[in-house]
C-alpha cells in the first residue's frame, strides 16, 4: 500500500487544466496526461512513491491513482517537437507538428499511443483507467476532430516498454534483476551528484567523478536519468 498528500490547491474549486509536451517514459512508455499528473506531487513524495511501487505494472496502477487525485478538466498536449527513443530524458527529438486537445485525458493518451505505434489496450495505466471509470481507451469509443497517422519509424524505449505486457517470458525478464540499468557517459558527466541525491534506494555512488549504479539495489525508476542535468546518463 502507498500514501500520498497532495498539495491543498488541489483541494480547492475551479477548473483544472493539464499542459503536456509528447514524450515517452521507459516505466509507462507514454509519457503524457496521466503520467503527466505524477507532478503534482511535491518533493520527495515521487520518489517514495517509486520505491513503493517497485515494479513497472504496479507503477502503471500508481500513476492512475495520482491521476485520481485531481482529474484534469481540459488538457493541452504540445507535440510541435516530441521525443523518441531511450526515454524520459531522450536527446532524440523529433518534428511532429501538432497541438492536441481534449476533455479526457485517457482518450489523448491512447490517441498519441496509436500514433506511436503502440496499441493502447496493451498498456497497463489505460487499462486500469478504463476500468475505473476515467475514460475509454478503445479507438472505436474516441471521437478524434482532425487526421489521426501514426508517426512512420518512431523509436520506442529499449524492448517496447509495458506494450508487451502479454508476453510472458519478456514480463519474467522486465521484472527480474536483469532489468536494464543506468550508465553514466563519462564524456557528459559533470559527477554534479543530481543523480545520486535523486534516487530513492541510494543505489548509486560517485566512484571517480561518475556514478555508479549498485544492480541489485536499484529499482529501475530512472529517476537518475530523467533528474540528469547533462543528458549523461543511459539505459543499458
Amino acid at each position: 500500500m502507498y500514501r500520498s498528500r497532495p498539495p491543498g490547491i488541489l483541494a480547492d474549486e475551479g477548473e483544472g487544466i493539464c499542459a503536456a509536451f509528447q514524450g515517452i517514459a521507459d516505466a509507462a512508455t507514454v509519457d503524457e496526461v496521466i503520467k503527466n499528473s505524477f507532478g503534482i506531487l511535491p518533493g520527495a513524495q515521487k520518489a517514495r512513491l517509486h520505491k513503493a511501487a517497485g515494479t513497472p505494472f504496479r507503477f502503471h496502477e500508481m500513476i492512475v491513482d495520482v491521476f485520481r487525485l485531481r482529474v484534469p478538466d481540459l488538457i493541452i498536449v504540445d507535440a510541435v517537437v516530441g521525443m523518441e527513443g531511450n526515454g524520459p530524458a531522450s536527446p532524440d527529438l523529433r518534428q511532429i507538428g501538432l497541438i492536441l486537445a481534449s476533455d479526457n485525458g485517457v482518450a489523448i493518451d491512447s490517441v498519441i499511443a496509436t500514433m506511436m505505434g503502440i496499441d493502447p489496450g496493451r498498456l497497463r495505466f489505460l487499462q486500469k483507467a478504463k476500468e475505473t471509470g476515467l475514460g475509454n481507451c478503445d479507438s472505436n469509443a474516441i471521437e478524434v476532430i482532425g487526421e489521426l497517422r501514426r508517426l512512420p519509424d518512431f523509436k520506442l524505449p529499449p524492448l517496447g516498454g509495458e506494450a508487451n505486457a502479454d508476453n510472458e517470458e519478456l514480463q519474467a525478464l522486465l521484472t527480474s534483476r536483469t532489468l536494464l540499468r543506468p550508465r553514466a557517459d563519462a564524456a557528459l558527466c559533470t559527477g554534479c551528484a543530481t543523480c545520486v541525491e535523486q534516487c530513492p534506494v541510494s543505489a548509486l555512488t560517485i566512484r571517480d567523478h561518475v556514478p555508479e549504479v549498485d544492480a541489485s539495489a536499484c529499482i529501475a525508476c530512472f529517476c537518475c536519468q530523467e533528474m540528469c542535468p547533462e543528458k549523461a546518463i543511459t539505459l543499458q
